[in-house]
């Protein structure tokens, strides 16, 4: 599989068929499994350790399985009593089919849109946002990827996080970095590494989440978090 492919696929069919929270936050964490065994075809998991990926009881973690199964995300043959079951991930993007980037006008600003391979060839990329793009992802990787090769994979990822582009009054593309998208990007790593998940996978799916409710600073984040607790009556 295509990590990237996958992802952008699957964030293309959440916008319009989306399904539950655990059952796209159990798909994000299925990834990342079948990505750490190199992605083999079949991988076996008891219904235990499942619901422990995303925190949830085991009768959670079967309605989220099988949201998954209906929605041909994910295949699985039960296993005998007392051996797990075996899974397979379907490939989001052969059922999605290929992607077409407008090549035409910037992608829009939202935080799914699909990264390109060069950066460079967005409009109102600049040599100096390149260079303080680097040291922003220098500073990302060291602080929540300590020890992990800053790779070109993961600038694109920082970049896209980041990025922000309007016209001027010339009609001109200008980008920029802005500070409110360094804060939320600062804000989703950090619930990232709280759930001790600093990965893209779960990365991005907590940026998907953000979209979906329409949260594009992290001032509206935090009043999410706080309405949330609220009705949870941890406070």
């Amino acid at each position: 599989m295509n990590y990237i492919a996958e992802l952008n696929a699957f964030h293309a069919k959440m916008r319009r068929t989306p399904l539950s929270r655990d059952a796209q936050l159990l798909w994000f964490k299925l990834m990342d499994f079948s990505n750490s065994l190199f992605w083999k075809e079949e991988f076996k998991l008891d219904l235990t350790r499942m619901a422990k990926m995303i925190g949830v009881s085991k009768n959670t973690i079967l309605s989220a399985r099988n949201e998954l199964v209906d929605a041909g995300l994910l295949s699985f043959t039960a296993g005998t009593k007392g051996s797990p079951s075996a899974y397979r991930l379907n490939s989001v993007a052969e059922m999605e089919g290929p992607q077409l980037p407008d090549i035409e006008e910037p992608a829009p600003d939202d935080f799914l849109c699909e990264v390109r391979d060069d950066i460079t060839s967005y409009f109102g990329y600049t040599e100096a946002l390149g260079k303080e793009l680097e040291q922003i992802a220098r500073s990302t990787m060291d602080e929540f990827f300590p020890g992990q090769q800053m790779t070109e994979w993961a600038v694109r990822q920082i970049f896209y996080y980041i990025k922000e582009q309007h016209r001027d009054q010339d009609g001109q593309w200008v980008m920029s970095f802005p500070e409110e998208r360094k804060a939320l990007m600062a804000y989703v790593l950090e619930q990232a590494r709280r759930n001790d998940a600093v990965n893209w996978a779960y990365i991005n799916g907590i940026y998907h989440n953000l979209s979906v409710r329409g949260i594009k600073t992290v001032e509206q984040a935090y009043d999410y978090d706080l309405e949330r607790d609220r009705k949870k009556g941890r406070y």
